[in-house]
């Protein structure tokens, strides 16, 4: 019993490590391997076939440059070219370059790399970024996207230009000075592509941009009309146009060619130039147009802050109107007379040129006749005066001095003030019509008399600079050096020597009567009392 009991459990032992056996022989040998990478790529098979890959090829999927997960002991890889350049994998890792970055290929045929432009940061899309210098030829003619690009801007296409052998990246057509010249020609010529002057141009070039401004605003000619006006007025801006005054007391005052077109415009021509005064002298409270023209290749000479030296064949003009309405100017002027100064052999000869009614010339004439004038003033009060015209003779009272007739206004230091931002004395300067001029800043500034930035001792020795002191100076109708005890009212005599104190009462009691009283100052010129002058030259003989 117990015998058959102990082989029935040998045999239970047995079986089971039988049926051990048989179940461990069924099991592989080896668990399966989960990391195969078979292309190389980085990316094991598994997670290929799961994401739907091709796990036998490097190049997919595709990775961006700078990637660096692959497996660079794998035949595959190496021998795989993931950006198409052309160079497989190992080379690339050979020649430290990125095999996943194509090291040859130029989409936009500009003959940089895409992968050089997308370090450098330009588009490798765009044939013309980067820019390139004239003369680059690192191009691709046969790429169509660089074909029909056009690099220089000049409205032709890069291919249009190879065909014409022209440089697809300099400019053909640009002319930035509107002188029908291209930039580019100009460059290779050495002219200056920025004035439309350079290179000169013979009368009657037409080739030249009328709509350029730069050209329009150019005065090729040098005859101080512009480009543009000339094409206007239908003359030739490479001609010279320049009408000189003629010196010369013609009978008619339009003769004398001062004036361009309707006379009653007073629109100087190019070789008349306008100047103002900072103390002007006054006049019934008229207006005055002053003007000055010196013959061609002439200058005027600096003498200091006194009067200019002017050469033969000047022309001094001044012409008195009034307007009808000071507060609108648009509503017309009376003119009523132009005075001139023409210097001829080293003299100067007085004339004056009487306006008619029609306005529309002016006539020679020694008369002297009265003109009622009306106006209205800025404060809108009605005003009149009954305007009297020297006679020919009267002039010399003034403008004489040692028997010699000479200008009054055109001194250095009455000219050297600004007036709506313009410098008469600096524009004389910038025309080269001075010699011997020094900066304006350094010349003496005659006071403004109704500047009361001026003290009142400036404004009034001024103001009798200009209007007493062509007579009351050495020389002059109330000559100094004939009487010592005389005034010498000139703006540089100091005060001591002016006497201005010594005949202080006298000069109030003058200029405070009315102009037909025989003892008023000044004699002539005028028909009113200049209150506003009268009244600066009280207050300065009751302050001293």
């Amino acid at each position: 019993m117990v015998k058959s009991i102990f082989k029935y459990f040998l045999l239970t032992i047995f079986c089971i490590t039988f049926l051990i056996t048989c179940k461990k022989s069924e099991e592989p040998t080896e668990m399966p391997q989960m990391s195969i990478d078979s292309d190389g790529d980085g990316i094991v098979d598994t997670e290929e076939i799961e994401n739907g890959t091709n796990k036998n090829n490097a190049c997919d999927p595709v990775q961006n440059s700078g990637y660096t997960g692959y497996d660079a002991t794998n035949s595959v890889w190496l021998a795989s070219d993931c950006d198409q350049d052309g160079i497989n994998n190992g080379d690339e890792l050979a020649a430290s370059t990125d095999p996943y970055v194509n090291q040859v290929t130029d989409t936009d045929g500009d003959g940089v790399v895409d992968s050089a432009e997308i370090a450098a940061g330009t588009d490798k899309d765009n044939p013309c970024d980067p820019a390139h210098e004239p003369g680059y030829t690192g191009y691709n003619p046969a790429s169509t996207l660089w074909a029909n690009a056009d690099c220089d801007s000049d409205g032709i296409n890069n291919g249009a230009e190879v065909t014409a052998e022209t440089d697809p990246y300099e400019d053909q057509v640009t002319d930035t000075d509107g002188d029908g010249i291209a930039d580019t020609a100009e460059i290779a010529a050495g002219t200056d592509k920025d004035n439309p002057c350079d290179p000169m141009q013979e009368e009657g070039y037409t080739g030249y941009d009328a709509t350029n401004t730069l050209w329009a605003m150019a005065n090729c000619d040098d005859d101080q009309i512009l480009n543009g006006d000339e094409v206007t007025n239908g003359t030739d801006p490479y001609k010279t146009n320049l009408v000189y005054p003629v010196a010369e007391f013609l009978p008619n005052l339009s003769d004398l060619k001062l004036f361009k077109g309707d006379l009653a415009n007073l629109e100087f021509n190019s070789t008349v130039v306008a100047y103002e005064l900072a103390t002007p002298l006054y006049t019934d409270y008229s207006y005055k147009l002053r003007s000055i023209a010196i013959p061609e290749d002439t200058k005027m000479t600096y003498n200091g802050g006194g009067l200019l030296s002017f050469p033969n064949g000047t022309i001094i003009t001044k012409t008195f109107y009034y307007l009808n309405d000071e507060r609108n100017p648009s509503a017309g002027r009376k003119i009523i007379e132009t005075r001139l100064l023409i210097k001829k052999n080293g003299s100067w000869e007085l004339g004056n040129y009487l306006w008619n009614d029609a306005q529309n010339e002016a006539v020679l004439s020694t008369d002297g006749p009265q003109v009622a004038i009306n106006w209205i003033d800025t404060m809108g009060e009605n005003r009149s005066v009954n305007y009297k015209v020297p006679f020919a003779n009267q002039c010399a009272q003034c403008h004489n001095n040692n028997g010699i007739a000479q200008p009054i206004g055109p001194k250095a230091r009455n000219l050297n003030f600004f007036k709506n931002g313009s410098n008469s004395l600096q524009n004389f300067i910038d025309k080269g019509w001075i010699d011997g001029a020094p900066s304006i800043s350094a010349i003496e500034e005659l006071p403004v008399w109704s500047d009361t930035s001026f003290s009142l001792s400036e404004r009034a020795r001024a103001y009798m600079d200009v209007n007493c002191a062509h007579c009351h100076q050495p020389g002059g109708l109330h000559d100094t050096t004939e009487d010592t005890n005389r005034p010498d009212f000139r703006f540089e005599t100091n005060f001591t020597d002016s006497k201005i104190f010594t005949v202080k009462d006298d000069i109030k009691f003058r200029v405070t009567r009315p102009p037909s009283f025989s003892v008023s100052m000044p004699q002539i010129g005028i028909t009113v009392i200049h209150e506003e002058g009268v009244q600066l030259l009280s207050d300065y003989i009751d302050s001293l």
